[in-house]
């Protein structure tokens, strides 16, 4: 214990930690703060900066493992009454506890500014802090192992360009790097400390390495390499994110129309409030859908895994999407519930309609729900969709009695013309 007290003195690693800590403040704060209110998006916010971090943590890590070659130590190290092992072993733990303050430091901040209002699902931030410190440690190991072979500098630069090809490879088949952290989605823990383990391993490996190489130490070379090998593994044979079961106490919100959300989306409570009160301020008298729910709480897909899921038959409520916070998304939702409802009785093989006017009237719902101004999303649709959807926002902004007279003569032509009600 006093020699890992005397490394953590020691080590270059602790002038790095400042440095890192800015580093992942400015990356944490610096994008989109709609994470800020929900504990997986907080999580996920966190845990990317740990992706970042990392590929400093292995430049630095390769730098000062290295630095036994340039201070002309490796043949007294290996020669020294202490084995080799333990002192490596302390060096790479020193290293390694100093580098992970700078990530805690950003999981704090994180945990702080989520933390004034303490929604439900903390237990999913955690989750998602203990995936990112994945990768900082991992690294860590990494680029330890390159320092042992190459001089500091270029040990450095190779390290930290090795291990940026080699997440972007494994991150196709892991799932490691989340970019956001909605609540329909939920992170396996047994997963996470499985992949945990690994690098303990890899760390491990990386120290039985000789620093000199006689007789049988050759094979102890190959512990690195294959910690590594182990490492990509256990990544891509393991499933770390699979879909929730929709939560069997939603948080409902009565409005005009019932609107139910998941628990972890309770700072989204006065978006959807404003929402409603615009549903219910609409100049015509429109069948309203009894109740809309967040996305993947109506029950009326069953996922298989995170590429196939399965419609289920049946009546379900109708979705809308606000994982980021988006008051279009959220009207968007609400527009496609009450345009549908319209429009319910309409067959399929009704007969086409030229100027698209149910898309006029959703556009026209879309915008009026959601406050106005320009649709924060773009779209790849078809010409005479995007043209339809001119039509109904610039109605949006006529007289009340004038998009009143609109819809309503609009509604009766389609029912009239290309309805065929069923």
């Amino acid at each position: 214990m006093r020699a890992v007290t005397l490394h953590l003195r020691t080590t270059p690693a602790r002038w790095a930690v400042l440095p890192l800590a800015a580093l992942g403040l400015a990356i944490l704060f610096g994008r989109s703060r709609y994470w800020i209110g929900i504990w997986p998006e907080a999580g996920a916010a966190a845990q990317i900066t740990g992706y970042f971090l990392s590929l400093f943590a292995a430049g630095v890590s390769a730098w000062i493992a290295a630095q036994v070659t340039v201070r002309g130590m490796r043949e007294q190290l290996a020669a020294a009454a202490r084995r080799s092992i333990g002192v490596e072993a302390g060096r790479l733990a020193a290293a390694a506890a100093w580098i992970v303050m700078a990530y805690l430091v950003v999981a704090v901040a994180a945990f702080a500014a989520t933390a004034r209002t303490f929604p439900p699902g903390v237990g999913a931030f955690f989750s998602y802090l203990l995936l990112g410190l994945v990768p900082v440690l991992a690294s860590t190991a990494w680029g330890w192992l390159v320092g042992r072979l190459l001089a500091p500098m270029l040990a450095a630069v190779c390290a930290l360009m090795g291990w940026f090809v080699l997440t972007s490879l494994l991150g196709q088949f892991a799932q490691s790097l989340r970019i956001s952290g909605p609540p329909w989605l939920a992170l396996d823990l047994t997963t996470i400390l499985l992949r945990l383990a690994a690098v303990i391993v890899l760390a491990a490996g990386v120290c039985v390495i000789p620093l000199t190489y006689r007789g049988r130490t050759v094979v102890r070379a190959l512990a690195g390499p294959l910690g590594v090998a182990l490492v990509v593994v256990v990544h891509v044979n393991t499933t770390l994110v699979t879909y929730r079961q929709p939560a069997s106490d939603p948080l409902c919100v009565q409005g005009a129309i019932e609107y139910c959300l998941w628990p972890e989306h309770e700072k989204y409570i006065p978006l959807v409030k404003a929402a409603d009160a615009r549903v219910a301020a609409l100049p015509a008298d429109l069948p309203l859908p009894p109740r809309v729910v967040d996305y993947a709480l109506s029950g009326s897909t069953v996922y298989v895994d995170l590429t196939h899921s399965i419609e289920r038959q049946g009546d379900f409520p109708h979705e809308f999407d606000i994982s980021e916070g988006s008051r279009w998304g959220l009207a968007r939702g609400i527009a496609t519930a009450i345009s549908r409802e319209i429009f319910k009785s309409c067959a399929v093989q009704a007969k086409p309609d030229p100027e698209r006017r149910r898309d006029q009237i959703f556009a026209w719902l879309e915008w009026r729900i959601a406050g106005g101004g320009s649709p924060d999303y773009t779209t790849d649709a078809p010409g005479e969709m995007q043209d339809a959807w001119t039509v109904g926002r610039q109605t949006a902004t006529r007289s009340e009695p004038e998009q009143a007279e609109w819809v309503n003569r609009t509604i009766s032509e389609v029912k009239t013309l290309h309805c065929h009600e069923q």
